[in-house]
């Protein structure tokens, strides 16, 4: 009885955990920062450069990672202090330092259900206070901290758990495709005074309740074979809101998709072994970046691109698979004459 009860707090541990670390890569790396050096390439190229380097790192430090990502959350719990203000060593050690935690938490997911409910916390949370100004969230990053190396303490990070999945080019190249997506079309909203949706008050109680939905619809359909389509489909739906100026129509679709495309790469993630994990993580890393200077371009026609080139995959994969079950049917048909 003992142990079925802490069992359950590691699994609460890891629950903040996971939910704070992903809410801080949020709030703090993804926008504040950003926001604060006004997008300013020059001044905050050191976190995806710490980002990068950091995930390579952890495919090495991957077996010590019990011991090593306690002190890392200390660390950021430090920096947090001044976060907005970060000198490019400062900046770089928070990108290290997210680069070798994220895919290891990650990689500690063993339960789903676990990880989309620690996703409707970030989100919830992240949404309510993404309208604090990037300078003010000095707090919030050191609150965010916080909780992580305090979770850190109790949340079994070095469970061992059995990878029994790889990943084909084709899933690979479509997550890919699906971060580039979600970059490209949020770092174009929050460049854009008439569109944007977060941190606009009027919008918040929308965008939080499609995150859940999101999230509830994915986990449901989270063995349905056809989420590709389905994610195409999701991203025509956000990319035509945005282009045809539907802004409240945004508030609803935009906030379901990343939610619906997020636990869809958790499930996938979770169960591959950690090198080609780690690999996965840098594309996101990757996207973010590519995203970000499309909005800076103002270049959307270029993210229209790749949702064509998302489309033209999938139904190149729908031809494939089916030329190969209709081949398999006709084998069946044909009587081969005995001798």
């Amino acid at each position: 009885m003992k142990s079925l009860s802490w069992t359950h707090f590691m699994q609460v541990g890891f629950l903040f955990l996971f939910a704070s670390e992903f809410t801080f890569y949020l709030l703090i790396l993804q926008t504040g920062i950003v926001e604060y050096h006004h997008s300013d390439l020059l001044q905050v190229w050191m976190v995806p450069t710490g980002g990068i380097l950091g995930i390579i790192a952890s495919i090495f430090l991957y077996q010590k990672r019990r011991w090593l990502i306690p002190p890392l959350l200390l660390l950021q719990l430090f920096l947090s202090l001044h976060y907005a203000s970060a000198n490019g060593i400062e900046l770089f050690l928070m990108g290290l330092i997210s680069g070798l935690t994220a895919p290891m938490l990650i990689a500690r997911i063993d339960r789903l259900w676990l990880a989309v409910l620690a996703l409707a916390l970030s989100y919830t949370y992240g949404t309510y206070y993404f309208s604090v100004p990037a300078v003010e969230r000095t707090s919030i990053a050191f609150f965010l901290s916080a909780v992580a190396f305090g979770a850190s303490l109790f949340s079994q990070i070095d469970l061992k758990k059995q990878s029994t999945r790889f990943i084909s080019l084709y899933g690979a190249g479509a997550i890919f495709l699906w971060l580039l997506l979600d970059a490209a079309l949020f770092e174009s909203l929050s460049r854009n005074e008439i569109m944007h949706i977060w941190g606009e008050h009027s919008y918040t109680l929308n965008i939080i309740a499609f995150h859940v939905l999101g999230l509830i619809a994915a986990y449901k359909a989270r063995e349905y074979k056809h989420n590709d389509a389905v994610m195409v489909a999701l991203f025509f739906l956000a990319y035509s809101a945005y282009a045809s100026g539907w802004q409240w129509m945004l508030s609803l679709i935009y906030p379901f998709v990343i939610s619906y495309y997020n636990v869809i790469i958790l499930k996938e993630l979770m169960k591959l072994p950690y090198a080609l994990l780690a690999v996965m993580a840098l594309s996101l890393w990757g996207a973010s970046g590519m995203g970000l200077l499309i909005a800076l371009k103002g270049s959307f026609y270029v993210a229209w691109a790749l949702w064509f080139i998302l489309l033209l995959t999938y139904i190149a994969k729908y031809i494939v698979v089916n030329n190969h079950k209709l081949r398999k049917t006709l084998s069946l048909w044909i009587v081969t004459p005995k001798s």
